[in-house]
């Protein structure tokens, strides 16, 4: 083989290794999430469109997105 076939496959093996790392490790947050949610009166907002981009309408008057919304 190639020297640069080899260190394309070897970049790209670390790479696929490096995101499957961060996904494993990712930290969710949903206790901290939680208690934000209690601490600020928030309620649950749903998209009239039928999208999934339902959000939480808290008592500072925003409405917070989350990246991965779990319902």
């Amino acid at each position: 083989m190639k020297p640069t076939v080899i260190a394309v496959f070897t970049g790209m093996g670390v790479a696929l290794m490096a995101v499957a790392y961060l996904i494993v490790t990712a930290h969710e947050g949903e206790e901290d999430w939680q208690k934000f949610v209690e601490a600020n009166h928030c309620q649950a907002v749903g998209a009239s469109d039928g999208s999934n981009r339902g959000g939480w309408r808290c008592d500072d008057g925003k409405i917070h997105y989350r990246w991965r919304q779990q319902k």
